[in-house]
């Protein structure tokens, strides 16, 4: 019964106080290899699911590309993107309805960036400990290329 009260007591001050709590997701990789124009390249993300619903969420990491001259844009899904999987990366239409813009990043003066995302399906996907995370490249005129996602954290705070 103490245990009960405890938990129950912690997460009332979480909540009133909007206490912010944090889900980090492994590092990870997206090779732009075969890709073609407007298509994006998805991966899931890597990730222990929290144990409570929660909210307002941003994901923030940093970002590194070996060229200065590319422009990206975000997606995230909290469901399989599409079908077209080649060697752990779906290759989709970033324009389907469970498909969402999460964010954009340009690297015009150097190749490491912080990155900061959301959106619904960003937070749908950490709640459900299934979320892909897409990335569609803009500008840049590069037909190849890996992107390096290192410690993202979805910075969050329980629903109030």
């Amino acid at each position: 019964m103490m245990r009960w009260i405890f938990w129950l007591t912690l997460l009332a001050l979480t909540s009133c106080t909007n206490a912010p709590l944090s889900v980090p997701i492994r590092d990870f990789d997206v090779d732009f290899a075969g890709v073609q124009t407007g298509q994006a390249a998805f991966v899931k993300a890597n990730f222990d699911k929290p144990p409570v619903a929660l909210t307002q969420l941003t994901l923030e990491g940093t970002l590194s590309f070996p060229q200065t001259s590319a422009s990206f844009t975000f997606f995230a899904s909290d469901t399989e993107p599409c079908t077209n999987k080649i060697s752990g990366v779906y290759i989709c239409n970033p324009g389907a309805s469970h498909i969402e813009q999460a964010g954009t990043a340009s690297f015009a003066s150097g190749t490491t960036q912080p990155l900061r995302l959301s959106g619904n399906r960003l937070k749908n996907g950490i709640n459900s400990g299934n979320l892909w995370i897409g990335v569609r490249l803009d500008t840049g005129g590069i037909a190849s290329g890996t992107l390096q996602f290192r410690n993202m954290i979805a910075k969050v705070a329980l629903i109030p």
